[in-house]
């Protein structure tokens, strides 16, 4: 091959590819490839030259030619054939282009997969991580398990363990997805390089020396990335070998611990322990108990606020627009000078934004979905805490030490809670606190104090309490530890809970009252309260729900309360199929909140937008009244998507939908498209505004709100008028606001025949300019206009500044003239008529 290769291209080859023996696999078939190349042009070499000498001893020997048509013919089929090699290198080298530029394209793809997927290094640091919660998690159920398990630690396991078998099922699948990606791009590479294709090699060592530089930069390229691929598999399937154990680990851990409480639950009212005052039989250093007790509700708080950080982020932002809004109404009060010192039905402002965490915590803690204990508590404490300062001062001494001792009765039963293994200190600690409760609770049923209450219904939950601790200490007496912490926990969550929903209730109406007296509004339906009842007595829809969120809230500590909802959440989570379309009943219901959320918030911008009567309202606002229809319709049409996209139907499908009722609103509903978007129409085109003083059929008016199918107009007499909107847009409108709300008066006044007019002229045109209601431009004129039966007609011509004012500045004028012209001696005639009566002929 040297002999017959030309020395610049075995130069080329000795400094290029001369070959070790630990030369990388990838590298080598180039290698080889290359050095085939090199022999195979040697032997072509070779072959032409004897093919030469063969041809030149042939031609002697033959006899010569004379036929022409053979010559012509060998000639034309040698050409063909030519021709035909000649394409099929073409084709060849096309190929050989099309093949090593797919390989760069999949080597930078590549690249760039290994630099985004450098992230995966922390893989095994996570992977230790969770084995480290798992190990946790395991301690006091698999180990030291003592001798009987605990409701409390069950469930909190299970939580982590769900949140863990969920995170480690994540990485697995991200991880198996990785490594098929890290194969599928060595696969790629490797059926590159064995294309046939490649060993095809120019017979031209020019073009041969071309073809073998540009394998070469594949060559080097290939090099480092194939090694990268290799490696970054290797370690991909090494972390499979770690995670996938691990993954099973958690799921069988997980189903253990719900086999643990349905037996657990099975054997509710079965001793669990010896009595209180009898043999310990496992023993544990209460410090080691509470510090895995610890490690696995901060494991769990930590994943949870990770899970809901949109829901808290959701509460604390209603949290400052509900303080926001009870400042500005604190401070409309005291503008107003109705806010009183010692905040007497106006506790809601008299620390906003307490009373604004309390209200919103209250509510909005229903948006939480299974919330550990731990969330609850603390959403419990600091509401309470709130309510203490809200009301401090407000009640009696009394009342207010019995808050005070529920709050902390409740923060030790709570912190008791935490503890997720059972030992004899913590019995104790329990009968303490038991009984604390049935004295305490006992002395308030029985003091004369009671009297004081003005909500009589939290006795019934200071006895609920009662009875919960006096059921907790048999319990607890008699070696029922899970169902005695479960009493005595729940008696004092039920009381605080109820107390809080009471008061939050009490601080929602005085709100409202508040609101109503401040802004008035003639359509207070528009909010959906009856305003009369705000703050006189709780309307029976708000007790129904704080009855139901109570039952709620206390029955999350009992186990059985989810094997209650656990059969309902199936039925309403459960996939049904109607047609191709597949749906649940969860899917339904949130389809329909988020039309009435949406719905419910479209009208309550309408409220706060809405022109009050017998207000103007100043150009800024005006402009803003303009948009009210437009934001209507955008939060709506957002409502309805949002509810589309949450029920999974596709916008295809919605499409199809819209279609169909299209024909329908052609047909049935053109009235209502026609009022609809003609009022869209008036939102775009600022023919009329929220606030602009109209005139209709004659009758001036005040533009108090455009809404989806009519606008609300108030006359000047007080009523509320209401027009569709195409009827708005057909009829003859006059707006006056639109020119500036000034008005042009004309008062004609006549004086009798004989009268010094441009004196007359003279003492009117004054009485225009001193007027500061008339506007100086256009200038104020006295005209002399006609002449009548009696009289010469003088005209006044001048503008007021306020459509509003032209009737007062009309009878005030008129009085001026007939004043001015009375003391200057004017005379203003009256038709007069002479009767001459004619006696008859004959007659005198």
């Amino acid at each position: 091959m040297r002999t017959n290769c030309p020395d610049k291209l075995q130069h080329f080859l000795s400094f290029h590819f001369c070959s070790t023996a630990a030369a990388k696999p990838a590298a080598r078939f180039m290698r080889l490839l290359v050095l085939a190349a090199c022999f195979w042009a040697g032997t072509v070499s070779a072959q032409q030259h004897m093919d030469t000498t063969s041809i030149t001893a042939d031609t002697a020997a033959l006899p010569p030619a004379n036929d022409v048509v053979s010559r012509v013919k060998q000639a034309v089929q040698g050409g063909a054939a030519r021709n035909l090699q000649e394409y099929r290198e073409g084709r060849i080298r096309i190929r050989q282009g099309e093949l090593i530029e797919q390989m760069k394209r999949t080597l930078e793809q590549a690249k760039i997969y290994l630099k985004k997927s450098a992230g995966n290094a922390g893989l095994a640091a996570e992977i230790e991580e969770t084995a480290a919660s798992l190990a946790i998690v395991k301690d006091g159920v698999f180990t030291n398990k003592g001798s009987n398990q605990t409701q409390r630690n069950l469930t909190v396991s299970a939580a982590i363990l769900a949140e863990l078998y969920q995170s480690a099922l994540h990485r697995q699948q991200a991880l198996n997805r990785y490594t098929s990606d890290l194969i599928g791009f060595k696969d790629r590479i490797d059926s590159l390089s064995v294309d046939s294709a490649l060993y095809f090699f120019p017979g031209d060592s020019a073009a041969l020396v071309k073809y073998v530089q540009k394998l070469a930069v594949v060559v080097r390229e290939v090099r480092p990335i194939d090694s990268s691929l290799k490696l970054a598999t290797a370690n991909a399937q090494n972390l499979q070998l770690r995670l996938d154990p691990l993954v099973f680990e958690i799921r069988s851990a997980l189903e253990d611990i719900e086999i643990y409480r349905q037996d657990l639950s099975g054997k509710t009212f079965r001793r669990e322990f010896s009595n209180i005052w009898g043999p310990v039989a496992f023993s544990r250093p209460l410090e080691e108990i509470m510090r895995f007790s610890w490690a696995k509700e901060a494991l769990l708080l930590r994943f949870y606020v990770t899970d809901n950080g949109g829901r808290f982020l959701v509460l604390l932002l209603v949290i400052v627009a509900s303080c926001i809004f009870l400042r500005s109404l604190k401070r409309q009060l005291a503008a107003g000078g109705l806010l009183t010192g010692d905040h007497k039905e106006q506790l809601v402002v008299r620390y906003p934004l307490l009373s604004a965490a309390l209200i919103s915590i209250s509510i909005f803690q229903f948006m939480f979905q299974s919330p550990p204990f731990i969330i609850n508590y603390v959403l419990w404490v600091v509401s309470a805490v709130c309510l203490a300062f809200i009301f401090s001062r407000f009640i009696t001494g009394f009342w207010m030490s019995f808050w005070i001792v529920m709050i902390t009765l409740f923060v030790l039963a709570g912190a008791d809670n935490f503890i997720l293994q059972a030992s004899r200190t913590e019995r104790y600690f329990m009968l303490a606190l038991q009984l604390a409760g049935i004295l305490y609770t006992g002395y308030i049923l029985s003091s004369k104090h009671r009297h004081d209450l003005r909500e009589k219904n939290i006795l019934y939950f200071i006895a609920f309490v009662c009875a919960m601790e006096s059921v907790a200490l048999a319990f607890n007496v008699y070696g029922r530890h899970n169902l005695s912490k479960t009493f005595m926990v729940s008696g004092y969550a039920g009381v605080l809970i109820a107390i809080l929903f009471l008061w939050t209730v009490r601080l929602i109406n005085e709100g409202l009252g508040l609101a109503a007296m401040i802004y008035k509004h003639p359509d207070r339906r528009l909010f959906y309260l009856n305003f009369s009842r705000v703050g006189q007595k709780v309307p029976a829809l708000f007790y129904v729900l704080l009855v139901v969120g109570w039952f709620i809230l206390v029955g999350r500590n009992f186990y059985g309360f989810k094997l209650l909802a656990d059969p309902l959440n199936n039925f309403l989570s459960d996939q049904r199929t109607l047609g191709h379309y597949e749906f649940s009943i969860n899917t339904i219901l949130v389809f329909v909140l988020i039309l009435v959320c949406a719905a419910f918030l479209s009208r309550l911008i309408s409220f706060f937008a809405a022109e009050p009567a017998g207000h103007q309202e100043k150009a800024g606002k005006m402009g803003l009244g303009n948009w009210i229809l437009l934001i209507r319709i955008f939060i709506f049409s957002l409502g309805l998507f949002l509810a589309f996209a949450a029920t999974g139907i596709p916008l295809d499908r919605i499409t199809i939908i819209l279609g169909a009722l299209g024909v329908g609103i052609g047909l049935g509903l053109q009235g209502l498209v026609n009022n609809l978007v003609s009022g869209l129409i008036i939102a775009f085109e600022k023919q009329v505004s929220v606030g602009d003083l109209i005139e209709i059929n004659g009758k001036l008016a005040t533009m108090k709100s455009i809404g989806f199918r009519s606008s609300v107009v108030t006359s000047i007499d007080g009523a509320c008028i209401i027009i569709p909107n195409g009827q708005l847009l057909q009829q003859d409108l006059v707006n006056w606001t639109m020119g500036r709300n000034v008005r042009r008066v004309d008062i004609i006044v006549g004086v009798a025949y004989g009268t010094d007019l441009p004196r007359v002229i003279g003492l009117l045109r004054p009485l225009l300019e001193k007027d500061e209601r008339i506007l100086h431009f256009p200038v104020p004129s006295v005209l002399a206009k006609s002449f009548d039966d009696s009289s010469v007609n003088i005209e006044l011509v001048f503008w007021v500044r306020h459509i509003s004012e032209w009737r007062q500045v009309n009878s005030e004028m008129i009085q001026a003239i007939h004043a001015l012209f009375k003391a200057e001696g004017v005379v203003i005639p009256f038709p007069q008529r002479d009767v001459h009566i004619q006696p008859p002929p004959g007659k005198e």
